[in-house]
């Protein structure tokens, strides 16, 4: 029996168990209509005020800051980290805001898999641009790239998002509109794209809440 087959048989079954006539042509939903509008019109200053609400119950501290002391931001965070060894991301916005910290690893694609997995697991603070954020859930989107491996975002023990204004949105629906509008482009997307909602924690064990169990200790976003 071939795939193809297998597919129809599967389907029919399924059909039938539901007490009704299989549906071939289905027509594709307009993404917009499904998003609840459940807020109403909302301005930037909106978003941002959700975000920090938000980020308060995921136990992630937002702080504000713009391009002309980003530098130091980031500077004053790493100290409070406790200082150590940083990686960030490859992605060139940090060249474009004039970031540079002295001891630091750059995820890059000519230093092989293997060794960008070492570089991350000796870091003690990850530095990433977020390439999105949704405010209602307080998490940061971001692509797997050559230049933004997937273990970058949670095998340092402090994770720091920098998130752009511009680039805050509502929620989840609105970011997979924007990723399927590239894919309609021809434009590449990332082998994955990974959603974080502040540090790892789990409550798998008597419902008591444990932060750090798989993943980063803290997280801190910077809004700029």
């Amino acid at each position: 029996m071939t795939v193809s087959s297998n597919k129809e048989a599967f389907l029919n079954t399924i059909a039938s168990k539901l007490g009704r006539e299989r549906k071939t042509h289905v027509q594709r939903p307009v993404i917009q209509d499904l998003i609840p509008d459940s807020y109403g019109q909302l301005t930037n200053d909106d978003l941002v005020e959700i975000l920090k609400e938000q980020c308060f119950f995921i136990h992630t501290q937002v702080i504000e800051s713009n391009p002309e002391i980003l530098q130091r931001t980031l500077d004053d965070l790493i100290e409070a980290n406790g200082g150590g060894i940083v990686m960030t991301s490859g992605d060139s916005r940090f060249e474009g805001y004039g970031l540079a910290f002295p001891e630091a690893f750059v995820w890059e694609e000519a230093a092989g898999r293997e060794a960008n997995i070492k570089r991350a697991e000796s870091a003690n603070t990850a530095i990433i641009f977020a390439d999105c954020a949704l405010a209602e859930s307080g998490t940061v989107v971001v692509e797997s790239r050559p230049d933004q491996g997937r273990s970058l975002h949670f095998l340092p023990a402090h994770y720091i998002a920098v998130i752009e204004r511009q680039r805050l949105v509502l929620r989840s629906t609105q970011a997979a509109a924007a990723f399927n509008r590239r894919i309609q482009a021809g434009e590449p997307v990332g082998s994955s794209i990974n959603f974080i909602s502040g540090p790892s924690n789990s409550a798998d064990i008597e419902m008591k809440l444990v932060v750090g169990v798989h993943g980063p200790l803290r997280a801190t976003y910077v809004l700029i």
